[in-house]
């Protein structure tokens, strides 16, 4: 396991900024960086090449870059009708295998991807240390129990949409030798009625793993977002660190976005990383004892009026990562 950071300003000046916080690996969100994504979707090689030469000249490796889909909502979707099952879904499909493709001839060793309708939902926010705001959620919060644009969509629909996905993408991934790392759904939702007609079914660790153990593959796996696991859990504390062991026993977790949380399933706050729920020096021991390799992510930190930009809340977090990394590190031998 090692720091990584994930980066939509890829400037000189941030690049600067990452290499000095000991940031050696990175995960681009920005595909209009170095001229990557073309006007029709599809990337290119030779944009990717740019990137990758920009980021080692400061000591820096890109890891993985983000397709494009994102975790929006779906009227916001880039490319709607893979979630959606509409006729537009194969040519769409396309341009993710073809973006496949070009990560592989360019060296880029994973991406990463969400796969669904409803984005992030929120209720708002909370009051933490300092005067900082959290993310909040509470499901006795939400207001809009309207269905959306898809209408009822229940379990079998989405994992009807999955599969067709992963059939036609992951072939494709085996031959490119680029790895597929999946974001679970953020957050859980009921169970039984799911969220304005949805059902986010990789909203559970039982779907995450009906979902690795479809399309086996070493090239199929996990964005393993560290908090949202802890939001589909009743007892974060002890279910996350299961969690980590399972997964990363089995070579599935490609990245990690290392966040941590205050509460639970359906009522949660999401926290600095050393005042949540999770014991995150714990969960870097079970990283390690799992044998899984992947980099560790800050990711939704704390807003902070004091610092508009964000890049103190993620410098804290990754001082953070870097410090229980090397301590867990150190009592190996290593």
């Amino acid at each position: 396991m090692y720091l990584g950071n994930q980066m939509g300003n890829l400037s000189e000046e941030r690049l600067q900024w990452a290499a000095q916080l000991g940031v050696a690996h990175i995960a681009c969100e920005d595909r209009r960086t170095d001229a990557i994504e073309n006007e029709d979707g599809t990337w290119s090689v030779e944009g990717l090449r740019r990137l990758q030469e920009r980021c080692s000249a400061w000591g820096i490796k890109v890891d993985v870059i983000a397709l494009n889909l994102p975790s929006q909502y779906m009227t916001r979707q880039r490319f709607p009708g893979i979630m959606r099952g509409l006729p537009s879904r194969d040519a769409e499909i396309e341009v993710i295998n073809q973006n496949i493709r070009a990560a592989g001839e360019a060296g880029i060793d994973c991406l990463k991807y969400n796969l669904n309708l409803l984005g992030v939902p929120r209720t708002g926010r909370t009051k933490g240390r300092g005067g900082a705001m959290y993310s909040h959620f509470d499901i006795a919060k939400w207001e809009d129990h309207s269905l959306t644009e898809a209408g009822p969509v229940s379990p079998e629909a989405m994992w009807a949409n999955i599969e067709y996905f992963l059939e036609r993408v992951v072939p494709v991934a085996e031959e490119a030798r680029v790895r597929l790392a999946c974001h679970p759904h953020d957050p859980a939702v009921p169970h039984v009625g799911g969220l304005r007609g949805v059902h986010c079914v990789l909203g559970s660790i039982d779907g995450m793993k009906r979902f690795v153990e479809t399309c086996p593959s070493p090239y199929h796996g996990l964005n393993f977002c560290q908090g949202t696991v802890s939001e589909m859990c009743v007892d974060p504390a002890t279910e996350v660190l299961e969690a980590i062991r399972h997964f990363g026993a089995q070579g599935k977790i490609f990245m990690v976005h290392f966040r941590n949380i205050r509460g639970g399933f359906l009522n949660f706050d999401e926290v600095y990383p050393d005042e949540g729920d999770v014991d995150m020096f714990a969960a870097v021991n079970a990283y390690l004892d799992s044998g899984a390799n992947a980099m560790l992510c800050p990711d939704h930190v704390p807003h902070s009026t004091v610092d508009p930009t964000g890049e103190k809340q993620f410098s804290y977090c990754l001082g953070h990562t870097r410090a229980l990394l090397q301590v867990a590190q150190s009592l190996r031998g290593r």
